[in-house]
């Protein structure tokens, strides 16, 4: 009987140790450990990014990497230790709707790429940088792209504001004045549940964290981002280079100081337009099936005026202190008239039809200047030579 108890008793001391084991070496299941763990949609991006990269995650191929041990809250209140990226990965594969990241416990430590010095990171503000240097998006950047384009809220809603005050929103300008008083920086705050109307039919969809959030995210596809480059060509030409692949449904327009110019189609080709001189705003925008308002981009060029190119030669009157000066316009089909300045006094006007002009100049070293001036021009384009009379 003795030899019996003193074998289950060995038996349930190594079980023990067994359980004990795995859960220390895996860092996969919940620790009934009292941390202090800070809500953060930070931590919740950025195991988001992780999880949607296409390629395989190595750890050195991030912008950052943790410093272990890290101490993560679930939706459930319960917690878990994590001790290396291993197990990162997979605490985020192991997540789902009922069972997600919500927290951490700071302060962390993180070790940027191409360094070996540890960075503290200290609170929600410090991790919110840390994104931006590593140009990961934070849940801001992609909420202001993709609200209203595929989600909706069923008001009333509540959030806290930047100094951690409940507000109740009833309707959609509230929401928008809202967030536009809480500066760039702020990370909507929602006071779980609340009801998302999802595109594209805006069904109403209850959710309970951020985790939840990401899922109707990343499914959505949304507007497609527009580039386009511009290039300066002669003439007050410039080409246009869209940056967007089309798909079937895609509508493309081109604008210009807010009006759609009907004769430019765009099907993803360069094409050319010709401007007058003055400032323009010049716009690409695209309607998708999955971005009914459209989305744009604009960037602005300034269209200098093309001025002639005046040039005139000079012959001296055989005895005399006088020369002869015939002028040359290019880039002006019409006739123009010519300002004459010797030694920068005004002399007089001729019209380049009238041809050679004369002048008497004193004995030296003498300037002058032809000053043409049109109407796309009217500072004028000058040319000056030197006449040395002996």
């Amino acid at each position: 009987m003795n030899k019996l108890s003193t074998y289950c008793k060995g038996f349930m001391l190594t079980l023990v140790m067994f359980v004990y084991s795995c859960v220390n070496d895996d860092s996969f299941f919940p620790d009934n450990i009292d941390a202090k763990i800070t809500s953060t949609t930070t931590i919740v991006s950025i195991l988001n990014d992780i999880k949607t990269r296409n390629s395989v995650i190595n750890e050195e191929d991030l912008c950052f990497a943790f410093k272990y041990p890290l101490m993560f809250g679930y939706n459930t209140d319960s917690t878990i230790r994590i001790d290396n990226f291993q197990g990162l990965l997979g605490v985020i594969s192991g997540q789902s709707s009922n069972f997600n990241i919500t927290g951490l416990q700071f302060p962390i430590q993180i070790v940027f790429k191409g360094t070996d010095k540890a960075f503290l990171v200290e609170n929600e503000s410090s991790f919110i940088n840390v994104l931006r240097e590593c140009e990961i998006k934070t849940f801001r950047d992609i909420f202001n792209h993709l609200y209203r384009q595929c989600f909706k809220f069923e008001y009333p809603i509540t959030l806290s504001d930047k100094e951690d005050i409940e507000i109740k929103i009833d309707s959609k300008d509230d929401f928008n004045r809202f967030l536009t008083n809480q500066g760039a920086n702020y990370q909507p705050d929602f006071k779980f549940p609340i009801s998302i109307l999802v595109a594209p039919d805006f069904k109403a969809t209850q959710i309970s964290t951020y985790y939840e959030f990401y899922e109707i995210i990343n499914n959505c596809v949304g507007c497609p981002d527009i580039r386009f480059e511009i290039q300066h060509l002669q003439d007050n030409k410039y080409k246009f280079i869209p940056d967007i692949e089309i798909m079937e449904g895609y509508q493309l327009f081109f604008k210009i100081n807010g009006e759609v110019i009907a004769d430019q189609v765009i099907d993803g080709n360069p094409f050319i337009r010709q401007f007058t001189p003055g400032t323009y705003e010049t716009c690409i925008k695209v309607v998708t099936p999955n971005c009914l308002n459209g989305t744009i981009t604009c960037k602005e060029i300034v269209v200098e005026p093309i001025c002639p190119e005046i040039t005139f030669t000079n012959e001296q009157v055989s005895g005399t202190n006088t020369y002869k000066f015939s002028p040359s316009v290019t880039g002006e089909s019409n006739d123009v008239t010519i300002r004459w300045y010797v030694n920068d006094v005004f002399i007089e006007n001729s019209l380049l039809s009238a041809g050679i002009v004369e002048f008497d100049l004193d004995q030296g070293t003498n300037s002058v200047c032809a000053q043409v001036i049109t109407a796309n021009c009217p500072n004028g384009e000058q040319f000056c030579d030197e006449v040395v009379v002996p």
